[in-house]
């Protein structure tokens, strides 16, 4: 008999589509209609409920998301809870018609998904209302007083929706977002510009909405060199890094830039240094900079004049990458400076000028902190072909680079040498 009358029930649960259990086993046949007559009244039973749904969702990323938590009462309890009711009645309208969104019915949350851009909300924030409005929307579809009667038709509705609208909100905003970093590196770009010419730059700020700092430090950016199509990957990597920091003021020429990073009242280079560390990650490699404080805007290029000067010999002097001030320098800057005295010390050496290999050793040996071993292997040659070169440096100048006297004295001529030569006749 329980046999019997099992049997007849399974017989009607397989007619009517349904397991045993009760859960349907397979989505019902829609080879007649489409999908156009899988949820005939969806639409109706659950537009009333948007306003409900909408402020719920809205509630909800408010509550799970800082992002949403900045944004003005204006826009959360205006603009975004209309926003949010807008996209269910165009999924409800959708799937009871068993159709796709056409592309002016998205028109519409693909630009509010570009305005939550200009908002500042972060991509995945943005993208987040939509799971959390389909998921309130399937359960109030499926466990609500009157469930829906065919779940499989709201959920391959649903998925397909979702398909449909979160790849163009994302890309309207990624575009958006593209505009905007433009906007703002040009922004900089041109108030960089602005201030190194020694102009103004008050008005400009606030037409671009940025406030500038009393006091900037200048620093002067050069690349190292890079292999074939590097230079274009590096500096896009800086600007990306330098996106983050508004602050900053930045514009880039071939293989360098100069920045404007604002001076903080406690007079201390913190913020150079870690925004340098910063940029050096991003571009995987030790850039050379120079920095100089100016006290003003007035004195913005003449910061950035002393700062190039300090970059240069730098880079002429061998120095490793890093940054540098007119202080770490102070010496071999007064050395370089136009003169008798650099003119008397850089004489020292014309003894060497049509022998180059001689000047690159004495160069070698001093930035090998005067270690024969070391220098020796800079130069890739043997410790007794160094010490045979030294020897000559000695005879023709008159200076024994291995007596500390003898080496301060050719190492300020060295420096004042390179000035003389770079400066011409």
């Amino acid at each position: 008999m329980d046999d019997a009358g099992g049997t007849a029930g399974a017989a009607s649960d397989a007619a009517s589509g349904m397991a045993p259990d009760g859960v349907p086993d397979r989505a019902p046949d829609r080879a007649a209609g489409g999908e156009s007559g899988a949820a005939p009244g969806l639409a109706a039973a659950l537009l009333p409920r948007i306003p409900e749904m909408a402020a719920e969702t809205v509630a909800r990323l408010t509550a799970d998301i800082p992002a949403y938590r900045l944004l003005p009462d204006s826009v959360l309890g205006g603009d975004l809870v209309a926003n949010t009711e807008a996209v269910l009645k165009l999924f409800f309208t959708t799937v009871a018609e068993g159709r796709a969104p056409t592309e002016a019915e998205l028109a519409a949350p693909v630009a509010w998904g570009a305005e939550r851009a200009r908002d500042g909300v972060p991509l995945e924030a943005v993208l987040r209302v939509y799971p959390l409005g389909a998921r309130r929307a399937w359960e109030l579809a499926v466990a609500g007083p009157d469930p829906v009667a065919d779940p499989y038709a709201l959920v391959t509705g649903l998925l397909a929706f979702l398909g449909e609208v979160m790849p163009k909100v994302a890309e309207a905003y990624l575009r958006e977002q593209a505009d905007l970093d433009w906007e703002q590196r040009e922004h900089g770009r041109n108030l960089a510009g602005v201030l190194l010419a020694g102009r103004p730059a008050r008005r400009a700020a606030e037409r671009y909405g940025r406030t500038l700092a009393e006091r900037y430090e200048v620093v002067v950016l050069r690349l190292p060199e890079a292999p074939d199509g590097a230079t274009h990957r590096i500096l896009r990597a800086l600007r990306s890094e330098l996106d983050g920091n508004p602050e900053v003021l930045a514009t880039f020429k071939g293989e360098g830039g100069v920045l404007l990073v604002p001076f903080g009242p406690d007079g201390t280079d913190g913020a150079t240094r870690r925004l340098l560390a910063r940029l050096d990650t991003a571009a995987e490699l030790r850039c050379t900079a120079a920095a100089a404080v100016a006290e003003d805007h007035a004195a913005i290029p003449r910061a950035q004049a002393e700062a190039s000067e300090v970059l240069t010999l730098a880079e002429d002097l061998g120095r490793p990458p890093g940054l540098y001030r007119l202080a770490d320098l102070a010496v071999e800057y007064q050395l370089v400076q136009p003169g008798p005295a650099r003119d008397a010390l850089a004489r020292v050496l014309a003894p060497l000028d049509d022998q180059p290999h001689l000047i690159a050793t004495l160069r070698e040996f001093i930035a090998a902190g005067y270690r024969r071993a070391e220098a020796a292997e800079a130069l890739t040659v043997h410790r007794n072909t160094l010490t045979y070169r030294l020897g000559r440096i000695r005879l023709l100048t008159g200076h024994d680079a291995t007596d500390p006297t003898g080496a301060r004295h050719l190492a300020a001529a060295l420096t004042a040498y390179g000035a003389a030569r770079r400066s011409g006749p």
